[in-house]
């Protein structure tokens, strides 16, 4: 009975939506003229990351400065090249004389691996992290790579989503990286989503078994007492990465349901996980969205995002009374200090956005000492993923974020 699932799928799949989805990131490189290097980093608790490089341009132009693109939650590297030449940000930058360089934070495609621990065998201690530890270890150990390895003193940074997050943690707990980013863009900061408009993420919030008790009705108590620590949870499913396709088969499989006539519904999803419909995102695009765009994430990763939902405040990972005792030496986990952000700050935000709306980024604002630049995104409806996928991104974005780092670039 399943034959005929299986023969109607293979000739979908022959239906090419995009000329280059079945390319391999090298190849789709290769073609379009632009080289690509893979770079090893290990991180102070073991992790080994793979940091790609684009050292220059087709175009000859030497680069004369380095920019660093670091992806969302769920995302990879490869974010930065959906859109291909000459829009995607790391062709963008690299034609204006940027050595680029793409992060692939702990547990993406390309960073599944650890000095002694295994991803499948070892799922519980390998997937024990969050955004935390992404900012804490992963990004400092990816600069420190970059500054030795190009012998530059400073280095500009591109975060969209959770890559804002890790950015201006990692820079509150360890300053002075502040002296190593000569100035950082953030596309749709998620930091106080508790000011999110979307009853959609406040429900899942609640739904992981995060909220506080707000009723005493004998299944809201229960639900508090039972999923309140997920740990219970992510033992009781063995669930501690997100099932995101990593493999091979998967991302063939959604690669030929995202085609003609299933498209539109695709793009829906994406619009559904990102905001309201914009109409910036091409149907052929979809494609390429999906093997350059998603990547496996740990489900604590979620669980922090969902306790800065619930509880109102930026804060480290909620292990509950005992657990922050022994992490934290405190009952409560302790507030990140927002105000030792000293570098230059440029925040891209949509009003409409989930999880980076304007009524964030005033409370952003106010504990941060030097934001350069405040772009709230003019168009209507600009959806969270817009960041990475909009047609337009070039003069929405990608201008005024270059003229930015050129005015800094000019003052070094």
């Amino acid at each position: 009975m399943f034959r005929p699932i299986v023969i109607v799928t293979c000739l979908i799949y022959l239906v090419q939506a995009h000329p280059d989805e079945r390319l391999s990131t090298k190849q789709f490189m290769a073609k379009y003229g632009y080289p690509i290097e893979d770079h090893s980093v290990t991180t102070q608790d073991g992790y080994i990351l793979t940091a790609q490089r684009i050292p220059h341009s087709p175009n000859g132009q030497k680069p004369t400065r380095v920019v660093l693109l670091v992806h969302g939650m769920g995302g990879k590297g490869a974010n930065y090249l959906i859109l291909g030449p000459p829009d995607a940000l790391a062709f963008y930058m690299s034609d204006r004389g940027y050595d680029v360089w793409l992060f692939n934070a702990r547990g993406t495609e390309l960073s599944r691996k650890h000095k002694t621990l295994n991803p499948n065998r070892d799922r519980k201690k390998f997937w024990n992290f969050s955004w935390n530890e992404i900012a804490l270890f992963d990004l400092p150990a990816t600069i420190d790579y970059i500054v030795r390895k190009t012998g530059a003193d400073k280095l500009f940074y591109v975060g969209h989503s959770q890559g804002t997050t890790s950015c201006l943690i990692m820079l509150s707990e360890v300053p002075e990286i502040n002296d190593r980013i000569s100035a950082a863009a953030l596309l749709a900061p998620a930091v106080f989503l508790n000011l999110t408009k979307s009853p959609i993420l406040t429900a899942a919030s609640k739904l992981a078994g995060l909220a506080q008790v707000t009723s005493k009705s004998p299944l809201n108590l229960w639900m508090a007492v039972y999923f309140s620590k997920p740990k219970r949870l992510l033992g009781m499913f063995n669930w501690y990465e997100l099932p995101m396709p990593n493999s091979p088969m998967l991302n063939n499989i959604l690669l030929s349901l995202c085609r003609p006539p299933m498209d539109d519904l695709c793009l829906d999803i994406v619009y559904l996980i990102g905001g309201p419909t914009s109409g910036l995102v091409d149907k052929s695009i979809v494609p390429m969205a999906l093997k350059f765009g998603i990547s496996g994430i740990a489900s604590k990763q979620i669980f922090h995002y969902g306790q800065v939902i619930l509880s109102g405040e930026f804060k480290k990972y909620d292990y509950g009374s005992k657990g922050n005792l022994k992490m934290y030496n405190s009952t409560k986990p302790p507030l990140y200090q927002l105000h030792n952000v000293r570098a230059p700050m440029a925040l891209f935000y949509s009003v409409e956005d989930p999880f980076g709306n304007n009524l964030m980024m005033e409370k952003l604002k106010t504990f941060l000492p030097n934001v350069a630049l405040d772009n709230q995104m003019s168009l209507p409806n600009w959806n969270h993923l817009d960041f990475v996928l909009a047609r337009n991104l070039r003069q929405e974005v990608h201008e005024p974020l270059y003229e930015l780092f050129k005015k800094y670039t000019d003052e070094l």
